[in-house]
This record gives structure tokens, C-alpha cells and sequence, in this order.
């Protein structure tokens, strides 16, 4: 049997108050018994009577816990590479407050609903950098996440091919990720398309990489914030970012990946973290663990049985 309470402090006062109460009562009612010339027999009878409901009421306040059995208890995860897309059309405004501001906010709430990961963070726009390598410390990727800006990059821009090339390569070369499941999660307006080398895609089904991209942006568009005014081209004329729907359904198609939209009107992010956490993880760690159960109900139930008894027995010290 195992304790979940040591016997401390309130136990020894407990019993003390216990064992002077009921000595003052045994004297006085044995001098009782005596001046009437009785006898007090059934005292001796509620002595034990209360003193093995008082040693159980002990008992069940310090949690007795037995009959241990023990269960499996596994932790599982993923590595992740979130890609995140800087370019300039990310500062478009057609989903509020704008495209990048968007993707920080989806993004902290993709990591509060995907735990035990290792996740890393790459941006890109002509060319692709890494934020932050693999890791399960979510508040310092945090703050990375958070500092995301299109002018973070020395070259704009909009190169998909560099950004998932590198989360690709990051991940094969890491050897503690061989075997584990390897997610990519692409964050981008889908401006330009993707026009990668078919061998990227090929390796990306061959060795069961999974891509999700996370398409952020409208159709019909908008222009893109310049400080206090808007972008425009060499003629002089107002840029208007739109996204490629079909181009970012086709590189879906291509990658066995899945794609996902995200705007003012069409959210899918609740999809997509239900889809990378429905793929299996490597095990990272796995424990047989006992589990015990409190069982003090046992002996209050006793306890207070013996009570109620206790009550229907009277002490007699004298006869009319």
C-alpha cells in the first residue's frame, strides 16, 4: 500500500486531541458508573468501536492508494519547416491587416495546436534564409516569427523553388531526422507560381515529405502599402498583387501536397492542422508509468459505518 499524504503534523495533533478527549471521558464516566454503583460495560465496547473509526478516518485522510497497475504513455512528433514567403506582394492588403500580418497570426495559432515538434523557419523572396533550425523551443521561434518583415531580405522578389529546396535540404541533411515524418508547411501569396526542377519533386515523393501550402490572398487582389503611399511599376502605373489559384493548386498536385486558402472570406487553417496532425510522428519518448488510485472512500465508508453504530449503543450508568 502507498500514501499519497505523509502522516505529519495535523495527523499527531488529531490523535493527541483524540487520546486526551476520550481518556477525560473514560474517567468520568467510569466515576459515574462507580458513585451509582453500575457498571459501564459497553464502554469498553464504544472504546473500540471509536478508536478504529478514528484510525480510519486516519487512514483515509493520508490517500491510501493500492491495487498499482501500470499503463504505456507515448509522446510522438514531426519535423516541421514553416516557409514563409517575404516578397513585397506580401504587403498586399486585399486580407486584413495585410498578407504577412496575416500569416504571424495564423502561424502562432498552427503552433499552439501542433505540439511536441521539432520546427524550424525559413523565409525567402529571391532567395531563401534560415530563421531558425529545428527546435522544440517555440518561444524563441516566436520572437522570430514575430520580427518577419519584406524589407528583412536584401533581394525582392518571389522564388517558391528556393524556400522549399532549402527546407528540403535542411532536413535531409539533419541525421538525428532520419526516419521521422518531415512536414514543409509553404506561407505564400502564390503570385508568380512555381517553376522548381522536376527532381525537387520528384525526392519530395520519393522520400514522403509532406507539403502543405497555406495560400494567403484573393483573386481579383490588391495593391501593396509603400510606406505612405502605393507601389507602382516602372510605367508609373498602381501594382495589383493577385494570387495564382491555379498555379498553387498545380504545385499541389505535383507534390502530392495539399492546398489551403486563407483570406478575409475562406479560412482553412483549422483543416490543415488537422491534416499535419493526423500523420503519423516518430516516437520520442515512451514510458510505462504505474498508475495509482486513492482509495480512501474504502475506509471513510467504514469509518462512518462504525459511527452510525457507535450511536445505537448506549453507555448505562444507571437503572430506573
Amino acid at each position: 500500500m502507498n500514501w499519497n499524504y505523509p502522516f505529519g503534523t495535523t495527523e499527531i495533533i488529531f490523535t493527541f486531541l483524540f487520546i486526551i478527549a476520550y481518556a477525560a471521558f473514560f474517567i468520568r464516566t467510569i466515576r459515574v458508573a462507580r458513585r451509582l454503583k453500575t457498571t459501564a460495560r459497553s464502554l469498553i465496547i464504544k472504546f473500540f468501536i471509536r478508536s478504529i473509526a478514528f484510525a480510519l478516518l486516519i487512514i483515509s485522510l493520508l490517500g491510501p492508494s493500492f491495487g498499482e497497475s501500470e499503463s504505456d504513455l507515448k509522446a510522438q512528433g514531426k519535423d516541421i519547416y514553416i516557409v514563409v514567403d517575404l516578397s513585397r506582394s506580401m504587403d498586399a492588403t486585399d486580407v486584413s491587416p495585410s498578407r504577412l500580418e496575416k500569416v504571424k497570426f495564423e502561424i502562432n495559432r498552427l503552433l499552439s495546436a501542433t505540439l511536441h515538434n521539432r520546427i524550424g523557419l525559413i523565409v525567402f523572396s529571391n532567395d531563401a534564409f534560415t530563421q531558425s533550425p529545428l527546435t522544440y523551443d517555440l518561444a524563441a521561434l516566436n520572437l522570430y516569427i514575430q520580427s518577419m518583415q519584406t524589407d528583412l531580405l536584401p533581394k525582392n522578389g518571389t522564388d517558391l523553388c528556393s524556400g522549399i529546396e532549402l527546407a528540403y535540404s535542411k532536413m535531409m541533411q539533419d541525421v538525428s531526422a532520419t526516419n521521422k515524418s518531415k512536414v514543409i508547411i509553404l506561407f505564400t501569396d502564390g503570385e508568380r507560381g512555381a517553376e522548381c526542377n522536376a527532381s525537387l519533386f520528384n525526392n519530395l515523393r520519393r522520400f514522403g515529405f509532406r507539403l502543405f501550402i497555406i495560400g494567403v490572398g484573393t483573386a481579383n487582389g490588391s495593391s501593396i502599402k509603400d510606406r505612405n503611399a502605393f507601389l507602382l511599376d516602372d510605367d508609373g502605373k498602381l501594382v495589383i498583387s493577385k494570387m495564382d489559384l491555379n498555379a498553387m493548386q498545380d504545385l499541389a498536385r505535383r507534390t502530392n501536397g495539399s492546398f489551403y486558402r486563407v483570406n478575409n472570406e475562406t479560412n482553412e487553417i483549422a483543416k490543415a492542422v488537422g491534416d499535419i496532425n493526423s500523420i503519423e510522428g516518430q516516437l520520442i519518448d515512451s514510458r510505462r508509468v504505474a498508475i495509482i488510485s486513492n482509495k480512501y472512500y474504502y475506509f471513510l465508508a467504514i469509518a462512518l459505518g462504525l459511527l452510525s453504530l457507535d450511536v445505537l449503543i448506549t453507555v448505562r450508568t444507571f437503572r430506573l
